[in-house]
């Protein structure tokens, strides 16, 4: 037996022998011998109380870290208590590496944690605001010296700047290693003309995160049509399908907020048309060897006004080309208030002071009714202002603000009948930053409509044919007349009320809504025969008929929108019939119409009266 126990553990060992190693771990380098020397640098009280935090003047900086290489910083961690509402944009963040004079990050606080609109929770795999405080992760790697400081912009005191780094120092570094670096780049209004820029950089390294704050001036999410497009070392090489597919998300990031470790959305709010999103590209850096160019469209074709604000993080070789500098503190914040697309800026209306009063001239599109909104601005040293418009009432607002030129809440003035331009007097230290004139839309709420009736699809092309044939609606548009709609079925007219916003929503009304079309028919009263014009909205195709007379067309897809489509034509004394004739191709499906209206006579009617046609 003795003999034996030799020649079992002989076969043990060598099936032991035989065994390959066990796979090594995702932690595993956590038990390999550490290298360099731990510190750890915080605002702690240095005199052993609770006093563990730092105060910075209004516009004084701190100094969070200065030391001597080689090392990298592993963990970056801030919280700051400011009685300003704006410090997130205000409070800049500043790193510089190898004692360049030129900063290698430059941001607004906030924004350099994805948190450039207000300071919400996520949990990012390298970065985030975890319930209360900023933290990021990214190694940030220097040969000879690191510098981070904290600049105070607010105009008033920092009450308490807390802070944590993490580091090792004295550790050998790779050879030709890249440096970190991010930049904030921002649109406050973007234009047609070009594609908001992310990244010019030029050198050697690698993007690997974007984050994303915009908001439209439409209200709405339409911007993020807007495709990415990379130009790597000088060549183009590809472009994207959409701004929230490129953060993997979809349809407008139809499922709301999310935080994954290296995709989330933040913020999204419909009403303000506004999105705070991130993407890392740690599985997918974007390598570059001399140059990398980043940018995203607003909208299709940019053609999309809104304000965007980017960040962009980054690896690369020193030295780096210099980064533009950041804007001024109070160009940094975000409004409180949003001029809307519609309205028009100071400097594009003819103006003169008269005395103590300012008179502002504002042309309209045609005769109508509008309301009229001015767009105040204000400051510590203003005071009442008076707004008046000819011919309508006046108002007076008081116009005090914390900060100088901030753009106020708007101040509605009333409706007024305006012929050609808007006349607006104006008591005021400082001039309004804009005057906008909404045409006051009294809807045709009352309809009647019936469908649906065959659009045969067109492969490859965005067009209803039966727009251009005449259906029995047409030739016989009694609402006691009975047709043959789509598969044969009879179909009659319907009484329906448009929704708040003067949409008559044909999608909730017919089945199937692909591919078809219906008709809509009202009434509108005019005391007098005279011209006028409708305005028309319809998605998508559309022929619109006035007492049977032909006055309007279009085919391709589009938006049901607010006063999309003009349309002069000549009513006669008494009422007038009124007929749409709206097309699908899919989606979405719906119309809308009203009459300019300057004296507030016209009237509409969904069923026919005495006199009409």
């Amino acid at each position: 037996m003795r003999l034996r126990f030799p020649r079992v553990g002989l076969v043990v060992a060598l099936a032991a022998c035989s065994q390959p190693a066990p796979p090594a771990g995702s932690f595993d380098y956590l038990f390999a011998p550490p290298g360099g020397r731990f510190q750890h640098v915080s605002s702690t009280d240095s005199t052993g109380g609770n006093h563990d935090f730092g105060e910075v003047a209004a516009g004084d900086s701190a100094v969070l870290l200065d030391t001597p290489g080689p090392g990298v910083v592993r963990r970056l961690w801030v919280t700051v208590a400011s009685r300003d509402r704006q410090y997130l944009r205000r409070v800049a963040l500043k790193m510089y590496w190898e004692g360049e004079t030129n900063p290698s990050v430059a941001a607004p606080l906030g924004d350099f944690f994805g948190n450039g609109f207000s300071k919400r929770h996520y949990t990012a795999l390298v970065m985030g605001e975890a319930s209360g405080g900023f933290y990021c992760y990214l190694p940030m790697p220097f040969e000879r010296r690191a510098r981070i400081v904290v600049e105070n912009g607010t105009g008033r005191p920092i009450d308490a700047l807390y802070y944590n780094i993490e580091l090792v120092r004295d550790i050998r570094l790779p050879s030709g290693f890249g440096t970190f670096h991010a930049w904030w780049h921002r649109d406050a209004r973007t234009t047609a003309r070009a594609p908001h820029l992310i990244l010019a950089a030029r050198g050697r390294g690698a993007l690997v995160g974007v984050s994303l704050n915009a908001q439209s001036y439409a209200k709405n999410l339409a911007f993020l049509e807007g495709d990415e497009t990379y130009t790597v070392d000088g060549e183009r090489r590809g472009q994207g399908t959409g701004t929230e597919d490129y953060f993997n998300s979809g349809w407008y990031f139809d499922e709301a907020t999310y935080a994954g470790p290296y995709t989330g959305l933040i913020v999204k709010d419909d009403t303000l048309g506004r999105v705070a999103a991130y993407r890392w590209h740690l599985p997918d850096a974007v390598p570059f060897r001399d140059s990398l160019r980043v940018t995203i469209e607003h909208g299709t074709e940019n053609g999309e006004v809104a304000d965007y604000a980017t960040m962009a993080y980054w690896y690369q070789t020193e030295p780096h080309a210099p980064l533009p500098p950041l804007p001024p503190p109070d160009a940094r914040r975000v409004p409180a208030v949003v001029i809307p697309l519609a309205a028009v800026p100071l400097d594009s209306l003819h103006w003169q002071r008269r005395g103590a009063t300012t008179v502002m001239t504002l042309p309209v599109p045609r005769p109508d009714r509008y309301t009229v909104v001015v767009y105040p601005v204000g400051g510590p040293d203003s005071d009442r202002a008076t707004f008046r418009v000819a011919g309508g009432p006046g108002r007076t607002a008081l116009l005090v603000a914390a900060d100088s030129n901030t753009l106020l809440p708007a101040v509605p003035l009333g409706a007024v009948s305006v012929r050609d331009s808007v006349r607006l007097e104006a008591r005021v230290r400082h001039l309004p930053a804009a005057i906008e004139a909404l045409p006051l839309h009294l809807w045709a709420t009352e309809w009647h409509v019936v469908g649906p009736f065959p659009s045969p699809h067109v492969v490859g092309k965005e067009i209803s044919p039966a727009l251009d044939s005449v259906l029995a609606p047409e030739r016989s548009p009694d609402l006691a007349g009975s047709y043959a709609g789509v598969n044969g079925q009879s179909v009659h007219w319907r009484r329906v009320t448009a929704g708040p916003d003067g949409r008559v929503r044909l999608t909730r009304i017919f089945k199937p809504t692909d591919w078809v079309l219906a008709y809509g028919q009202a009434w509108l009263y005019s005391p007098r025969a005279g011209p006028t014009t409708l305005l028309l909205g319809a998605d998508d195709g559309h022929v619109l008929w006035v007492n049977g007379e032909r006055v309007s067309e279009r085919q391709g897809r589009h938006t049901s929108e607010p006063d999309d489509v003009a349309i002069p034509v000549r009513l006669e004394a008494g009422w007038n019939r009124v007929l749409v004739k709206v097309a699908n191709l899919d989606g979405g499906w719906a119309f809308q119409v009203r009459a300019a209206d300057p004296d507030g006579v016209l009237r509409w009617g969904a069923g026919p009266r005495e006199g009409s046609r």
